[in-house]
């Protein structure tokens, strides 16, 4: 039984080493010294730290003052080079703002929860050895429609799978969940939850979902947690989304953001060694897209998706940054 056991031993530890050998692991980290080419919302080549408002609130970046949609370009993101993730602000209201939903890069730290309102909307309460991470702010209203937009995060080049993401909570939301703010109220009832839903979407098809819990029955995240999102499988856009039982007429009550950071990505191998210099096949189709899945007949200000078809039925993605 013993040699059986040791057998047994050795031909799992023989197929975990086949595994980890099978991709490179990369990670966003939001660190300047971890860049590899970061480019910015004006096109670009910068710091993450470049990407941080002065105030959590009415700065020039998340809040630009007449902001036209067909000359300016949203605030947003691109990891180049590294785990090719990008985001842009969903701009819910054609306004550019924060306050439409997306994700922006912080260094906040405040574990004062009386200084849990929206001016200081970019804070979480506890620091995870980092830096700098990013603060999403979800849509209120949870539902998934190409009407009801989310904030996300996207893939340039293919489909990868997500190993796991860092999740904290916000100081605002951490204080609105524990103590209300009208029309929120305190979530300390049994029954009560707040709940953040990864969503996976491989192209337009969704891969599966994983949802962790801000906050339920009375009990409250308040610290950093490592939640893994193997269950999307490969994907090429995840979104986020949040729910609470204490939701009214235009959704969600409760203060919508949480922090994220460490997004740990797996690159196949055989991904990472092939390129668009090994296809011979002839493009015979060009399409453009926005990094939110918007189709365009050409390029548009900021950053592009491009996907071109090879006569051989292969496709292949990559980033156009237009200044």
């Amino acid at each position: 039984m013993k040699k059986i056991t040791l057998f047994l031993s050795a031909l799992m530890a023989v197929g975990a080493w086949a595994q980890e050998e099978s991709y490179e692991l990369r990670v966003l980290t939001f660190e300047d010294e971890d860049a590899n080419g970061i480019v910015n919302y004006n096109g670009g080549v910068d710091t993450w730290s470049s990407l941080i408002e002065n105030v959590q609130y009415g700065g020039p970046m998340l809040y630009p003052n007449d902001f036209d949609e067909d000359e300016d370009v949203l605030y947003g993101w691109y990891d180049e080079g590294n785990t090719e993730i990008m985001s842009e602000l969903i701009n819910n209201y054609l306004d550019g703002c924060f306050w439409g939903g997306g994700i922006a890069i912080s260094n906040y730290i405040d574990d004062n929860l009386g200084n849990g309102d929206y001016l200081h909307q970019l804070s979480v309460p506890t620091s995870n050895g980092s830096d700098n991470f990013a603060v999403v702010y979800c849509n209120s209203n949870p539902t998934i429609s190409e009407y009801n937009p989310q904030a996300y995060i996207a893939f340039a080049d293919e489909a990868h799978v997500i190993e796991s993401v860092n999740v904290g909570p916000t100081t605002y939301q951490l204080n609105v969940a524990k103590n209300g703010n009208s029309p929120a109220r305190a979530l300390t009832e049994e029954g009560d939850y707040l709940t953040i839903t990864f969503y996976g979407y491989n192209e337009e098809t969704q891969t599966g979902s994983v949802s962790f819990d801000l906050a339920r029955d009375g009990s409250f995240v308040e610290d950093w947690t490592e939640v893994s999102l193997l269950p999307l499988g490969k994907v090429t856009m995840v979104l986020f989304a949040m729910s609470s039982n204490d939701s009214g007429t235009y959704g969600v009550n409760q203060a919508s953001y949480f922090a994220i950071d460490d997004i740990k990505v797996r690159f196949a191998k055989e991904d990472i060694q092939t390129s668009v210099d090994d296809v011979e096949s002839e493009v015979v189709s060009v399409e453009y897209f926005s990094v939110a899945g918007q189709k365009f007949d050409a390029p548009q200000k900021g950053v592009n998706i491009v996907k071109k078809t090879y006569s051989d039925g292969t496709s292949k993605t990559s980033k156009v940054v237009v200044k």
